[in-house]
């Protein structure tokens, strides 16, 4: 049985370092970084910032994937749970005959509306320390993507549960889905100043989730979608798509950029903070969601 176990955790852990959507988000960044020195843009990619916080990044994707089996029990205990509802659901044989490519676009359609939802949910009080981790970053880029705390992790998870499983898609255009949506996640997160014209409403640019983590009043809770900012439009939290300047980071909540050992700790951090003030009857901004 021990040895077992030890296979089972072997090829989980295989599965997060060899996943299709950890492989080429990898191969992504790191051809961007290589060809954004080739042109000159060694200080944009390579500054001091930049690298103390990519080096943070890669941490934390790090002590996720050493604590990838506390996600896979905890999300297998979920949808268990789940089942046992007894919620309606579209059969597995429905989607026999269909095109592999409608299939994978309605799964990114279905993934990015509960990306939507689940993103707006950390934007929350109880939300915001966990999704404060991710917005700690004072150096946006590409491996900003994977400075992404384990509890928001699982958090993603409930939310794929709940509004995905119903659906019944197939396993396979799943995973395109997901690799679709995590190179388009890297890329968003890249030092580019760009937008997508006439497709901004359609496809999140570089420029649009920029805003998302400005470090800024007015862009708080902002920009939510991932891939589609129709949602944004749909439900309220559009905010703008144009260049944007304003610092990165959530250093004025006090939220550190380059400590990783305090980043693992800040959710409890945050959450204590927030216990103590309501206990008080007082709440500083700093106690506010993003």
């Amino acid at each position: 049985m021990l040895a077992e176990s030890g296979a089972t955790l072997v090829a989980l852990y295989r599965a997060h370092l060899l996943s299709p959507s950890m492989l080429a988000v990898l191969g992504f960044v790191a051809a961007f970084t290589l060809v954004a020195v080739a042109i000159g843009w060694r200080h944009r990619v390579l500054s001091a910032l930049a690298l103390r916080n990519s080096a943070v990044s890669l941490a934390t994707l790090a002590v996720n994937i050493l604590m990838a089996p506390v996600v896979y029990v905890a999300a297998g205990l979920v949808a268990a749970g789940y089942a046992q509802l007894g919620i309606p659901a579209v059969p597995a044989s429905a989607w026999d005959g269909a095109p592999w490519l409608l299939m994978a676009v309605i799964g990114i359609l279905g993934k990015d509306f509960a990306d939507y939802w689940c993103h707006r949910a950390l934007h929350t009080p109880i939300g915001w320390p966990v999704h404060a981790v991710h917005h700690s970053d004072t150096h946006v880029n590409g491996f900003t993507a994977f400075r992404v705390h384990l509890l928001e992790v699982l958090t993603m998870k409930v939310f794929y549960i709940v509004l995905l499983t119903w659906m019944g898609i197939p396993p396979g255009a799943i995973v395109a889905a997901y690799v679709v949506a995590s190179l388009h996640t890297a890329y968003v997160h890249l030092e580019l100043d760009i937008d997508h014209g006439p497709l901004n409403w359609l496809v999140a640019s570089p420029r649009f989730h920029r805003w998302h983590h400005a470090d800024v009043p007015e862009a708080y809770g902002k920009n939510l979608a991932n891939m589609i900012p129709l949602w944004d439009l749909m439900f309220g939290t559009y905010h703008r798509h144009d260049s944007c300047h304003a610092p990165m980071g959530a250093t004025r909540d006090g939220v550190p950029d380059t400590d990783a050992a305090k980043l693992v700790t800040l959710p409890f951090t945050l959450w204590w903070r927030q216990g103590r003030a309501a206990l008080a009857g007082r709440w500083h901004r700093r106690d506010l969601p993003r």
